[in-house]
């Protein structure tokens, strides 16, 4: 089944600080199962295409590298590179950074946002922009996470899916699909993509929306692996 049409009016979540006084209009109701984007590749850096979802692509440096890039659709233009730290509850520093590449060896990375895990609680600690926002645990039973965005003025909430768990989506109050994060299980390199439903999206938005997927797929990460070594914690 493939995706409804977005709004044709292009918009666009205003600049930090402060979320707008009413949410754009970039939802759309979800269809299921979730449909691929189709089209030519594009030979530059794409412009967002206000008919059709936008694809990111996460890759990892290697198979026990701690630094990854999110690629447009193209695969091939970062538009954002996470790096990890140990995690271990000596480490002052957050447990993932997001940042946007340089455009030149003279200028540093720009930080977007920072995810902070912790051992004996299920709630996420996350900056965007330098502002503070908790990721809260809906029940100990339940793997969704709900949190009040500062982008989108409203609450959302990330949810797993998918056959195996390791697939999540990004939801608002009425259940309608913002973004989806599709794990890729068998790739030695790829980690997954993130389809964002309406390309409108961009900005603090779209910010907002890479570095909580990752947080999220990192949470499930920490949460598989603590149940393999039989922990039972990792947040």
């Amino acid at each position: 089944m493939s995706y409804q049409q977005p709004p044709s009016e292009k918009h666009q979540a205003p600049p930090y600080p402060g979320p707008p006084t009413s949410a754009p209009n970039t939802f759309m109701r979800a269809p299921s199962p979730m449909s691929k984007a189709t089209g030519p590749p594009p030979t530059g850096p794409p412009a967002p295409d206000y008919n059709t979802p936008r694809i990111l692509h996460i890759y990892r440096d290697g198979i026990s590298s701690r630094h990854m890039t999110i690629t447009d659709m193209d695969k091939s233009h970062p538009l954002y590179q996470m790096d990890q730290n140990s995690g271990t509850v000596f480490s002052s520093k957050p447990y993932m950074t997001i940042s946007q590449p340089s455009r030149s060896p003279s200028t540093p990375a720009t930080n977007i946002g920072t995810a902070t895990f912790h051992n004996w609680s299920r709630t996420i600690d996350l900056e965007f922009h330098g502002r503070a926002v908790s990721f809260d645990s809906e029940g100990m039973f339940t793997r969704a996470y709900a949190f009040q965005s500062l982008a989108f003025g409203d609450k959302l909430r990330w949810e797993c899916d998918g056959i195996w768990g390791a697939d999540l989506v990004l939801v608002n109050g009425r259940k309608e699909w913002i973004a989806k994060f599709d794990a890729s299980l068998f790739s030695m390199s790829k980690t997954g993509k993130i389809h964002v439903v309406n390309g409108a999206i961009t900005g603090a938005a779209l910010d907002e929306i890479v570095v909580g997927g990752c947080a999220m797929v990192q949470h499930e990460w920490r949460r598989r692996n603590s149940s393999a070594a039989g922990g039972g914690g990792g947040g």
